[in-house]
């Protein structure tokens, strides 16, 4: 009978290139950190990507209130109790689509309000002044103030739809640069 000895198993490829060369686990580390760094910067790009649906699901949120109170106009008692419930409603509808068009990226990123205003320092101001614009000319046309309430808040619904598209293709850009 012969005795054997337990022989120490082979070294692994990364502890022969750690003998070869000893910056080999740091460089593979510094790399590791750069892929990560990456995945972030791309998932933080998608969270600000937003649906397509959104755009007209807001514009109709913003606008159909209006709708619902020029019909009310006039009209009394339920017809303004419906109009506020559904100018309530529409408020609501707004905050879900924004919290659907968030989770939709599949990333949360919390901004606070100053980074989302910072964000759109040049966006909300040109959506609200196209409003005014757009009330200025209904008044100026002699249209109800209903009808000019409806061409507000339709043309800043399509406005915000606007931005988003030209933020989505910005984004769609800086994610194609990083792959």
């Amino acid at each position: 009978m012969s005795m054997s000895t337990p022989s120490s198993p082979p070294p692994s490829p990364s502890q022969e290139n750690e003998g070869a060369r000893p910056d080999a686990s740091a460089e593979y580390a510094a790399g590791a950190l750069s892929d990560v760094r990456l995945a972030q910067e791309r998932a933080g790009l998608r969270a600000g990507l937003t649906p397509a649906w959104y755009g007209p699901a807001a514009a109709v949120a913003l606008a159909g209130p209006s709708v619902v109170r020029a019909w009310s106009d006039g009209r009394g008692g339920v017809a303004t109790v419906i109009a506020l419930l559904v100018s309530v409603l529409g408020l609501g509808v707004v905050v879900a689509l924004a919290r659907a068009a968030r989770r939709g990226a599949g990333v949360l990123v919390a901004r606070s309000w100053t980074q989302r205003l910072r964000r759109s320092r040049v966006v909300l101001p040109a959506v609200f002044a196209a409003g005014a614009i757009a009330g200025l000319v209904c008044w100026a046309a002699g249209v109800s103030q209903s009808v000019a309430q409806i061409g507000v808040f339709g043309v800043w619904g399509l406005g915000v739809w606007g931005a988003y598209l030209v933020r989505n293709a910005s984004i769609r850009r800086a994610l194609r640069e990083l792959a």
